[in-house]
């Protein structure tokens, strides 16, 4: 009897595991092919001239207002489709109104989004798509270190080998050397804030998960996404926004907003940017309770090679060979974590 009920837990656990790397490499797939249209944006120099705003000020800018549409259009589509086409409105009133709930989706959409995403769009548009997409690779580090004094996730031998080789190859695709370059002679006006940004995403990606995963445990991952990105997106209306307004002027933020909301390119591709970052989202808030952050954040490596590979056959982007090399090391890394007979038995998360 007892046996049964143990083979029964120990099926139960593998599966669970199993469906979590599925999400996992789901959400690595999405994230990889989202970094082709979040790069579009920035194909003029600099996009932040199209607000009236040049210079150094308009990169600023247009992160800014990038971001804010993003997170806009997140939380539109997540609450009227991905909600409405999985039956889960009334849920998703449910857990809107559950205070202790609110408070860790608010917390992790904060460092999620005005931190994170804010940051990746600093450094796509100072820097590149490739060194967005390398450096928030380094989130695994962050979301490692803070799953395991917050959620107390276990992490093997194994696991901690495979991280510290994923930072090499993270380390490579930035290229300290260049890197050193850009911040004492920097070839464009205010490039330390591609930096400054890079900085952002790894902290802001490693903090969400750990403080969403606290809500994952409770909560439908189908619901509290979109009630994620719809308390964002009012952060963003009622607090982010105004307040950029208050140093740009109301002329020039009305003038933004009607101007991107008019021009059919730009909402095609930021619609295609919310269904490719959109899905990515979803996989991952999927995978965080059932494989852990430290595991799910490790597992999303593989949206660098995937990135690259997106933007050097629908942008023709320049590959460096630290980059590929990076890239290379980094997905070792994850074979070192994983390339275990027992891994989909293994526990993830505290008792």
């Amino acid at each position: 009897m007892m046996s049964d009920i143990n083979q029964v837990l120990a099926t139960e656990k593998k599966n669970k595991v199993r469906w979590g790397f599925i999400w996992a490499l789901v959400c690595a797939l999405f994230w990889g092919l989202g970094y082709v249209p979040l790069n579009l944006f920035w194909g003029f120099d600099p996009i932040g001239s199209q607000y009236g705003i040049e210079g150094s000020t308009g990169y600023i800018f247009a992160s800014i207002m990038l971001t804010a549409f993003q997170i806009i259009f997140f939380g539109v589509f997540l609450t009227l489709i991905w909600s409405g086409v999985s039956g889960k409105l009334n849920e998703f009133k449910r857990v809107i109104l559950n205070k202790k709930a609110v408070k860790w989706l608010l917390i992790g959409a904060l460092f999620g989004g005005p931190c994170a995403i804010m940051g990746n769009m600093l450094a796509t548009g100072y820097i590149g798509a490739g060194f967005a997409a390398g450096t928030a690779l380094l989130c695994t580090a962050v979301g490692a270190l803070v799953g395991r004094v917050m959620n107390r996730e276990k992490l093997s031998i194994k696991a901690i080998v495979g991280i510290v080789v994923i930072l090499v190859g993270g380390i490579l695709i930035v290229d300290p050397s260049q890197m050193i370059a850009d911040i004492t002679n920097p070839s464009t006006d205010g490039m330390i804030w591609g930096y400054i940004g890079a900085l952002m995403s790894m902290i802001g990606w490693g903090f969400e998960g750990n403080i969403a995963v606290r809500t994952l445990d409770v909560t439908d991952a189908d619901v509290s996404l979109p009630v994620r990105f719809a308390l964002e997106g009012l952060v963003w209306i009622l607090i982010l926004l105004p307040i950029t307004t208050c140093f740009v002027g109301v002329d020039t933020m009305g003038g933004a907003i009607t101007d991107s909301l008019t021009s059919i390119p730009f909402v095609y591709w930021m619609f295609i940017l919310v269904l490719s970052l959109g899905f990515c989202y979803a996989a991952q808030y999927k995978a965080f309770p059932l494989i852990g952050v430290g595991r799910t954040l490790s597992l999303n490596s593989l949206y660098v090679p995937i990135s690259l590979v997106a933007l050097f056959i629908f942008m023709g982007a320049d590959l460096g060979l630290l980059m590929v090399i990076g890239t290379i090391i980094a997905v070792a890394g994850v074979f070192v974590m994983y390339w275990e007979s027992d891994s989909l038995a293994d526990s993830t998360r505290g008792d």
